[in-house]
């Protein structure tokens, strides 16, 4: 068995420990971490049709993206490429704890734009939930929050995200 640990920097809907621990039930959480010279942005076009979480490199000397860390072993890390999938790139970023640490970490970068999709108000729902189980701050969180959502046209599965939640 591979016992490689490896960091995983987590922004979108894997934000929340629930939806991250149901696909890789052995991760574990390190903390709050953030990535310089980064902004979220909801501009990847998934497969479903929706928007979901993306990082895009900017200017601004205060941009930043705030993520939790997780440690996964190269199994959990593969079963997560297979996750994210060919939509995403599997990259390493700097990333600093809250500690001051600096670590190297994996996030995924999408490879695959839009400019007219919304996420499901569930996959946003995913992003908050998480974003406060972390504390991040308010502004942050108000930020996800604002962003523009539509309902999922498949009922079943939007009620199937937000079962974890009950």
């Amino acid at each position: 068995m591979n016992t490689m640990v490896h960091y995983y920097f987590a922004y979108g809907s894997n934000l929340s420990t629930r939806r991250l621990f149901i696909r890789l039930p052995h991760a574990q959480c390190r903390g709050v971490a953030e990535l310089k010279g980064h902004e979220l942005t909801f501009n990847m076009l998934s497969k479903d049709g929706s928007a979901k979480c993306d990082i895009t490199r900017t200017e601004a000397v205060s941009s930043r993206v705030l993520g939790v860390i997780y440690t996964l072993s190269s199994e959990e890390l593969s079963t997560l490429d297979s996750i994210e999938g060919a939509r995403y790139d599997r990259v390493s970023k700097q990333v600093r704890l809250l500690n001051g640490e600096f670590l190297e970490a994996y996030c995924y970068i999408a490879n695959t734009f839009h400019t007219d999709q919304l996420p499901f108000s569930w996959y946003k729902q995913h992003v908050l939930i998480g974003a406060r189980e972390h504390c991040f701050p308010s502004s942050y969180i108000d930020t996800i929050n604002h962003q523009t959502s539509m309902q999922d046209p498949d009922v079943k599965r939007e009620q199937l995200e937000l079962e974890i939640y009950k």
